[in-house]
């Protein structure tokens, strides 16, 4: 009982509205950037450890480039850790509170249990709002860089990463044709090693038309070093340089085999709506347009989902066993999500169920605990 009023006596200062709030959301967020920064720079470190060889065996390669592939891959893991780093932080604040009897003195001048997490909401918003913008204005750039930089087995020195997209498949009629690389320079779009597979009523492949480039400029398309391979009598058939007779929009192209995690929101709307225009399946890119949203949105998540670890007596082990079944539910909320993702860009479910259902079910989940445990 001594305890309970010394707590009372600490915290008295703070139990008007406003200063508790900034109590709350000030304990929450620290233990969020504490976590998140020891669990990037953990998983920095020993990312590092096993690519420095490789990275330093890049043509040119200095010391310097160790520095370049942190700043390169800490984007990616800031914002792929994020909302479990805010369950984490949620966990532990909610238990610390608990276990100090501050929820029970909260709870006592009339707090209401989302009175309790609404601090840790509100400032899961904010960092859910600056993930939004941190993936969009640098995790984007910093990956596709990454990406460019890898394949070129980091050699230092080379050019900026082009605006191409790799293993272009799209339809001409029966026709198939693959594009191994398509890349823009300002209004001209480049295609290299271009292999059109010519096939008759019945999808049987009678030919293969091959072209070192094929250029889009000016409103026209242009072969060049054209091959024909003959699949009946085995010949090869050198061609001159030739123009290309096709109904395929160039932006095509790049929007079928845009890659969703490289792009930005604008990308990935105009290639949705190039493809829809042409008739093209979208479940894909829709499926990661949504995801794009609901990835930060799912920090909001882990506050409900952590509640169940800030309510109730923490004697005898009760405590430690529901911060076990938070960290359960958080990650199960992880899977199904990843799962549920996957049937979208199959076509299993319509994107939009894909990408939201998990949010909507575990938010749901979340404040039943409250609900319960108010009871």
């Amino acid at each position: 009982m001594e305890h309970f009023i010394r707590q009372y006596d600490n915290l008295k200062g703070l139990l008007n509205p406003g200063s508790m709030d900034l109590y709350l959301a000030k304990v929450f967020l620290i233990r969020y950037v504490v976590i998140l920064l020891g669990l990037v720079a953990t998983l920095q470190v020993l990312d590092l450890l096993s690519k420095s060889d490789d990275v330093l065996a890049g043509e040119g390669a200095q010391y310097g480039d160790l520095w370049r592939y942190v700043t390169l891959r800490a984007p990616q893991l800031f914002s792929l850790f994020s909302p479990f780093v805010a369950l984490l932080a949620a966990i532990f604040s909610l238990a610390g509170l608990n276990v100090h009897n501050e929820i029970v003195i909260m709870k006592a001048a009339g707090w209401s249990a989302f009175r309790v997490i609404l601090p840790l909401i509100l400032m899961s918003a904010l960092i859910g709002a600056i993930h939004f913008v941190f993936n969009e204005a640098v995790t984007v750039g910093a990956k596709k860089e990454f990406i460019d930089w890898s394949d070129s087995d980091f050699a230092a020195d080379i050019p900026p990463a082009p605006n191409r997209v790799d293993d272009a498949w799209v339809t001409d009629g029966n026709n198939l044709i693959k594009a191994e690389t398509a890349q823009r320079s300002g209004s001209v779009l480049y295609l290299d090693n271009v292999t059109q597979y010519i096939r008759d009523e019945n999808q049987k492949v009678t030919a293969l038309i091959r072209a070192d480039v094929v250029a889009y400029r000016n409103g026209k398309w242009d072969m060049f070093n054209v091959k024909k391979f003959d699949i009946e009598t085995l010949e090869v058939i050198p061609m001159q340089d030739m123009p290309w007779v096709t109904d395929v929009p160039p932006e095509r192209f790049m929007a079928l085999a845009l890659k969703p995690d490289l792009a930005t929101l604008g990308q990935l709307r105009r290639a949705i709506e190039q493809l829809q225009k042409e008739g093209h399946n979208t479940n894909n890119l829709k499926t990661q347009l949504y995801q794009k949203y609901v990835a930060p949105l799912s920090t909001l998540l882990m506050p409900l989902l952590a509640g169940l670890a800030a309510f109730g007596l923490h004697r005898g082990g009760g405590l430690f066993g529901r911060v076990l079944f938070t960290l359960a539910m958080g990650f199960g909320y992880f899977v199904m999500d990843n799962m549920f993702v996957a049937l979208g860009q199959y076509g299993a479910v319509t994107p939009l169920i894909a990408s939201w259902l998990p949010f909507v079910l575990f938010g749901l989940i979340g404040i039943s605990f409250i609900l319960v445990t108010e009871e």
